[in-house]
């Protein structure tokens, strides 16, 4: 009997991520109150530790906060000395560096974890974007504590309905289904198109069974237009191959494609 936490790895959807800039002490000459490659990571309402406080950290403040208005990737080194420009009593001097990352808007959910679902989340661990990997069986994800040290813009849930999750999605995300249940597919795809914020919704599979759960959407309410929003069968027809990477990278070039 499979064991169904709500989560594993982190809560589903919980991490947000808003902008935020890491600031790190990269050289002291002399007196200060913190040492080199210590860190602080700022977002627009809070701090998280400390490059040691006064003057100093007032500033680093001030610039992280100014990147981060920018609404884009950036990096700046900054040095401050600490008696001359900043009046703190260490007086040595400071270099920081400042690396501002923007919010992530390109958030995709991934329902299965079979072949081609691997496949796929092995490619867009890669891109600039966050992936949510959702199934209920823990045992189809990789067990390699490196998988996901490596891959840190994939969040794992496990859900016995995955449907369930749909709801709390990111907005504007990107959906792709392809898990082991037809019946959890048509599922999923009854409640993603039920959003009216959907950016993108992908089935894998046959024609024939796209035409069936058009047909079945259609007995269920939903209108031609809503049913046109479902994109099946995923992925590029220019892409040659059936293997599951050969899949994968037809979906993910769509995904880029839609998404540029």
């Amino acid at each position: 009997m499979l064991d169904y936490p709500n989560q594993i790895h982190h809560s589903p959807f919980s991490i947000q991520h808003s902008p935020f800039t890491i600031v790190t002490i990269l050289n002291v000459e002399g007196s200060s109150p913190r040492d080199a490659q210590t860190k602080m990571i700022v977002d627009a309402n809070t701090i998280y530790d400390s490059i040691g406080g006064g003057n100093l950290e007032y500033q680093a403040i001030k610039k992280a906060r100014e990147l981060l208005s920018l609404n884009r990737s950036a990096l700046h080194r900054e040095t401050f000395s600490l008696g001359k420009d900043l009046t703190q009593c260490c007086g040595g001097k400071v270099e920081l560096l400042f690396e501002a990352f923007p919010a992530c808007d390109f958030n995709v959910v991934v329902f299965g974890a079979g072949h081609v679902g691997t496949a796929l989340v092995t490619i867009l661990a890669g891109l600039p974007c966050r992936v949510y990997w959702v199934d209920s069986r823990p045992s189809e994800f990789p067990d390699s504590n490196e998988f996901w040290e490596v891959n840190t813009n994939v969040e794992k849930i496990i859900m016995r309905n995955p449907f369930q999750t749909i709801e709390s999605c990111p907005f504007n995300a990107y959906y792709l289904i392809m898990t082991h249940s037809h019946e959890t597919d048509f599922e999923l795809c009854e409640a993603i198109l039920s959003r009216t914020d959907t950016a993108f919704c992908g089935l894998i599979g046959s024609k024939s069974k796209s035409a069936k759960f058009r047909n079945r959407l259609t007995g269920k309410g939903f209108s031609a237009q809503e049913t046109n929003r479902l994109v099946s069968p995923v992925g590029l027809t220019d892409i040659p191959g059936k293997t599951p990477m050969a899949v994968a990278v037809s979906i993910a070039a769509q995904l880029l494609q839609r998404q540029s």
